[in-house]
């Protein structure tokens, strides 16, 4: 699933136009096999901040610092290539296959050495668990998504607990994407356990090559130690150390030597600094992750179409993003498609199908159309209210201030007065500020998935956890069930990109450009850094002898 990240990401996906962009790189890893790797060392890595939840499928856990801590201790079924092929991760499925039908019938066999860490093994019970939380029927859980798993109409044993079968309603050609992990039945049992129960971090609910060995909360430092119990590939680092900086100190941390990567993103300043650690480097490639603007639909005077309207077209997003990626190698193309990343087969310009797109003229002549006349001092009025807008700004991560402050200088030129929020980056990372709707205009990035198509619903399907912006548009809605069941990647496309025009025109997100995956990290690590659409097997994750 799609996770949200403050400094720096997304959808992505395949399918049938011509990409107008190509990617810097597929994946930039030094990839190299664990025969010529050393034993032992230690890999230091920095988060923003720790949030509350420690649940990957809750709207409050389901973020991507959280996630680059949880993923070394946990359940991963599938493993994806740098083209975002999955194929079976087989420490923990040993095969998975769809019968070909309609309604498609999925089956997993499971790898019965594959335990969670109180020794409980691995099987169909965790499987329809997970389902009945997530599946929407029961809104007290706090899911995510419900995408994918309320496609399914049940879960069963085959020949044994380790063989499982799912029925779907129908057609379902992203089957992949629903159960690319599960969470241990007893941890998902009822909404208070889902919801609530994730504050801390219960090591009986995991299960992979890594386990906690300590967090100081107080120091705001938590490292992991090979798992004893593990059945795979022994790691072959030591220790994993994850501490929380401020994202603007985090640069400085990689120069000092106090750990050993981190994620650039579109920091110019941490670009040119990583760029002098001589026993550094700096991986790229073309995510799919990107930059945006999420609108609160019921929140202040943006709730107001024609308002959400004219901001765009009083926004000079290439500007914004020649501002971000000032220094940084990197297209500062402003991205118009919330679905489809530049680069990807099925990118379309709903900018310019639209005609929303940066246009001050017309954003004055639509808001003096609304009734937002010219006041003395500059700021538009209308039945004695100013035309005013609060961006929240998320203190301490560069890009958020120069977006901000861009932002409210491109807008005071048609008459809107943005004002600046400072939010404290913890905020964002316990999900408070999003989930509860306590912003106007916030801008963060979204970090996307090999499956595109599902993203959609995820953020904007009605009623959806992670739909921040609270849209509601019914055609969307519509063509998301098409969407879900339609087996020919070309009419997906088309449908994907009906929906867009929708999502465009409606002004609930505002994409900005694709994220930049750059990647400062040690020389002679091995097997990591910008990933593109690939995944990290961190057992084998080493550095050079």
């Amino acid at each position: 699933m799609s996770a949200c990240n403050s400094g720096g990401g997304g959808g992505n996906g395949t399918g049938g136009t011509e990409p107008t962009q190509k990617p810097i790189t597929a994946q930039d890893i030094n990839k190299q096999d664990r025969a010529s790797l050393q034993q032992g060392g230690e890999l230091r890595q920095a988060i923003s901040e720790f949030g509350d939840n420690w649940n990957p499928l809750n709207v409050n856990g389901n973020n991507a610092d959280m996630s680059a801590v949880r993923n070394p201790m946990s359940v991963s079924f599938w493993d994806f290539d740098e083209k975002g092929v999955p194929t079976a991760n087989k420490n923990f499925l040993l095969e998975a296959k769809g019968n070909g039908a309609t309604p498609l019938v999925v089956t997993y066999k499971l790898n019965p050495d594959a335990k969670w860490n109180d020794g409980s093994p691995i099987d169909v019970d965790d499987f329809i668990a997970t389902w009945k939380a997530c599946n929407g029927q029961n809104k007290k859980f706090e899911c995510v998504s419900t995408q994918g798993y309320d496609a399914i109409t049940d879960i069963k044993a085959g020949a044994d607990k380790f063989e499982v079968i799912m029925s779907y309603k129908g057609a379902y050609p992203d089957w992949t994407s629903t159960f690319g992990s599960v969470l241990k039945a007893e941890s998902v049992k009822d909404p208070e356990t889902f919801n609530k129960g994730w504050s801390k971090l219960n090591m009986d609910w995991f299960a992979g090559p890594f386990v906690l060995d300590n967090f100081d909360q107080t120091q705001k430092v938590l490292t992991e130690k090979p798992n004893s119990k593990w059945w795979g590939d022994k790691p072959l680092l030591d220790k994993l150390t994850f501490r929380a900086i401020s994202p603007d100190a985090t640069a400085a941390a990689y120069v000092n030597n106090e750990i050993d990567t981190f994620d650039i993103g579109p920091d110019p300043d941490a670009y040119a600094r990583a760029k002098t650690v001589a026993d550094g480097e700096i991986r790229a490639a073309a995510g799919p992750n990107f930059r945006h603007f999420t609108f609160n639909q019921k929140s202040g005077l943006v709730q107001d179409k024609a308002v959400r309207q004219a901001i765009v077209r009083g926004l000079d997003r290439a500007a914004i993003g020649v501002s971000d990626l000032a220094g940084i190698d990197w297209p500062a193309r402003p991205l118009n498609n919330h679905i489809f990343m530049e680069n990807q087969d099925g990118y379309v310009d709903s900018a310019k199908a639209t005609g929303l797109d940066f246009d001050p003229a017309k954003a004055k002549s639509d808001l003096d159309a609304a009734g937002w006349k010219a006041g003395a001092d500059g700021t538009r009025e209308k039945d004695g209210k100013k035309l005013e807008v609060k961006f929240s700004q998320l203190s301490g991560v560069p890009v958020s201030e120069n977006e901000a402050l861009q932002a409210q200088k491109m807008l005071a030129e048609i008459g809107i007065k943005l004002d600046i929020v400072d939010v404290p980056i913890a905020k964002f990372q316990d999900g408070t500020l999003l989930s509860q709707g306590e912003f106007d205009i916030v801008a963060f990035s979204w970090i996307g998935t090999q499956y595109p198509f599902s993203s959609i619903k995820q953020i904007y399907g009605t009623d959806q956890e992670s739909n921040y912006s609270k849209v509601s548009i019914p055609e969307v809605d519509d063509l998301i069930k098409k969407i879900d069941v339609e087996n020919d990647p070309k009419k997906r496309i088309d449908l994907a990109n009906q929906a867009d025009k929708l999502l465009w025109e409606d002004v609930n997100t505002l994409p900005l450009y694709q994220r930049p995956e750059l990647i400062a990290v040690k020389s002679k690590l091995a097997n990591f850094g910008a990933v593109g659409l690939s995944t990290t097997r961190i057992e084998n994750v080493g550095y050079m002898k």
